[in-house]
């Protein structure tokens, strides 16, 4: 029988149940994974820190049978496996969570649950014991909702959580989670964490990856660090510290995370009066030129729905809008960048980009919009897009680059480059730094405070609490689709900020 110790509050045992051994994977131009070992014990959770483009996706792509290794072997309890399709990974015990979600927006909850796996009686589809089964599924992760409901109606929270039971649900040997707090909040990140150490307790092994370093220090016993496809080292999480992980991912140090200066408080940029939408009650706020302002809310709050009212993608029933006291309609999104506001959406690579463009497409597809162009400029595509690779250091091999092989922190920069291409009066930013890397993250904020220091109306609506508290001049807190609390940065604490978000 194999030895067990105590780590992290659940028991770890000295059984391998998955290793990896000289894992090499390359693409054209770019050695991806470079002779990488990983191994992990039954009931350990590893966490897999490094930048964007340091290995880590490939890897459990590798490990999940979605790539081929050229080099290298993976072995399941010892035995050697060979992936030929992800369904032999999950076949072998292997779950994922993708970061980018996997669903069909078109069909229920419960359809999406057993996509693949539809119970039937009599050969038809077997809807009874398949929504049953769907709500014990869904309650693995606390969620009460109707799996009836068509998921393309569920926030981007829910999705995430859906996902993540419908994993669950598989009784996976080796469970591995790629950025899976990226879309929730505090509460929900808490809730998740209990069904970690529920499933390590039961013998589950755990990859975690995430670029938030404090989840690391609550659910992680050990962290593989990557930087260029390469492991850089490995530490145990009792010896591990913020500047250790940082120093070891990125190669450097990261002297000040935050870098707000901030500019000057200005006039009144935005002004947002009794706004009502299906998910917005009579919502009151304004917001100012050289600030950024804040939205924060718990799932299901409205907070995420206040961008895409403004910006012409939701039906606004009631209320009115203005942009440097001009009045603002916003019927569609082109209405909104014709008023001077920019949106990035919490979705890039569905909402944001299109994936199989060029960085220049993209970085380009604003302007052409609002200028109602019918003839393409290449020269000036060429000088517009340098100038903002140049000017955030954005990581590609040309501005001709799909980007879709971009890290999420340079497809981020991307998106970033459109909408200040347009020179709008506001920009509003939906988890801007959902993803992405400490050191992109660190830039990201840089860029932010440039902007405030420009003297452009800045918001941001946020899930991370440090990244809320550290870059907000104010802060307003929504609950139940309505403004619940609003707070200047002196006096905001988190405490605070969550007894404002659960309505108290």
């Amino acid at each position: 029988m194999a030895e067990k110790y105590m780590k992290n509050d659940h028991i770890v045992s000295d059984e391998i149940v998955m290793e990896a051994k000289g894992i090499c994977k390359s693409f054209p131009g770019v050695k991806a994974l470079s002779d990488v070992d990983i191994t992990i014990h039954k009931g350990e959770v590893v966490a897999l820190l490094g930048e964007n483009g340091a290995g880590k996706s490939t890897l459990i792509k590798v490990l999940s049978g979605i790539y081929k290794q050229e080099i290298g072997t993976v072995a399941m309890e010892g035995k050697e496996m060979n992936f030929e399709l992800p369904s032999d990974a999950t076949n072998a015990g292997i779950g994922v969570i993708h970061q980018e979600l996997n669903y069909v927006s078109t069909i229920s909850v419960a359809e999406n649950i057993f996509m693949g796996n539809i119970p039937k009686k009599y050969g038809l589809v077997d809807y009874k014991t398949m929504y049953r089964q769907s709500k014990e599924i869904l309650s693995l992760v606390g969620l009460t909702i109707d799996p009836k409901i068509n998921i393309g109606d569920c926030s981007v929270a829910q999705k995430q959580l859906i996902e993540i039971a419908k994993v669950m649900s598989n009784n996976a040997k080796v469970l591995i989670l790629d950025e899976p707090t990226s879309a929730l909040n505090d509460i929900e990140v808490g809730y998740l964490f209990q069904l970690i150490h529920k499933a390590a307790s039961e013998g589950v092994s755990i990859f975690y990856i995430s670029h938030k370093l404090d989840e690391l220090f609550e659910v992680a016993d050990r962290v593989v660090v990557m930087r260029d496809g390469c492991v850089t080292g490995q530490i145990d999480m009792k010896e591990a510290t913020n500047d250790l992980l940082i120093s070891k991912m990125v190669g450097r140090e990261l002297d000040d995370m935050y870098p707000k200066i901030g500019g000057v408080v200005g006039e009144v940029a935005l002004q947002v009066e009794n706004l009502t939408t299906d998910s917005l009650k009579s919502v009151s706020f304004e917001a100012r030129n050289g600030e950024i302002l804040g939205i924060y809310g718990l799932m299901g709050s409205g907070h995420q729905a206040i961008g895409s009212a403004l910006y012409g993608q939701d039906i606004v029933h009631e209320g009115k809008i203005r942009i440097n006291n001009k009045n603002l309609i916003p019927k569609t999104p082109l209405d909104a960048i014709n008023a001077g506001l920019a949106y990035v959406p919490a979705e890039r690579k569905t909402e944001g980009l299109v994936l199989n463009q060029s960085v220049a497409v993209n970085t380009m597809a604003g302007y052409y919009s609002k200028s109602h162009k019918k003839i393409l400029n290449n020269r000036l595509e060429i000088e517009k897009t340098k100038k903002w690779v140049d000017k955030f250091s954005i990581k590609t091999p040309t501005i001709d680059t799909a980007v879709e092989s971009l890290s999420g922190g340079n497809q981020q920069k991307v998106i970033l480059s459109r909408c200040l291409e347009l020179d709008p009066d506001v920009l509003i930013l939906n988890e801007p730094t959902r993803g992405i890397d400490v050191g992109a993250k660190s830039e990201i904020y840089r860029i932010l405070d440039q902007l405030c220091q420009e003297g452009k109306c800045v918001i941001i609506i946020t899930s991370e609490m440090p990244e809320l508290l550290a870059m907000s001049d104010k802060i307003m807190v929504m609950s139940d689709g309505q403004k619940s609390g609003f707070l200047n940065k002196d006096e905001a604490t988190q405490e605070l900020v969550v007894q404002y978000a659960i309505g108290g």
